[in-house]
């Protein structure tokens, strides 16, 4: 939603899974009940939606691998949210050796003496600076979070978009 609102000359968005009711709650805006029941794409959902205030939005209807993650190289920066640590790392590693720019964030939701905790990440990477990504991005999943579970995720997400988009 936030980098839809920026002046980039296009954007791509990368993503293979269904546009169902879980994710709804975690996306901004609200999404009607005839458009779940299209289950589209995500990624054919959000350039639908963003493509509406920006003009060059590419969707990409698959997720990032071995296969195509050279399609990346020639990007000027990446945006990574991804909820798992291995492809996580597989892409991040990729783009600090293609020696592109990337911006990772993270979110986690955990339950601590009856209390949710959340914790919202920022990871930058370029090519002058990218010593640090091994201690800062999880290379493996967090199987006690809460994220999954909980529909008020949709704030920790915007407040987690904007700060990338800021940074």
């Amino acid at each position: 939603d936030m980098l839809a609102k920026t002046p980039v000359a296009e954007i791509h968005i990368y993503d293979g899974d269904l546009f169902l009711q879980h994710n709804a709650f975690r996306s901004p805006g609200a999404a009607s009940i005839e458009q779940l029941d299209k289950q589209m794409k995500k990624a054919d959902y959000y350039a639908a939606i963003y493509g509406q205030m920006h003009k060059h939005i590419i969707p990409h209807n698959y997720y990032v691998d071995a296969s195509n993650v050279a399609e990346l190289d020639q990007m000027t920066y990446v945006f990574i949210a991804i909820d798992k640590g291995k492809p996580r790392k597989f892409i991040t590693d990729h783009l600090v050796n293609v020696k592109v720019s990337f911006i990772d964030v993270g979110l986690g939701v955990n339950i601590v003496d009856d209390h949710l905790i959340g914790t919202l990440r920022v990871t930058t990477g370029t090519s002058e600076k990218s010593d640090h990504l091994a201690e800062r991005l999880p290379g493996t999943d967090d199987l006690d979070n809460e994220y999954a579970t909980n529909i008020q995720i949709a704030e920790l997400n915007a407040m987690n978009a904007m700060m990338a988009v800021i940074k």
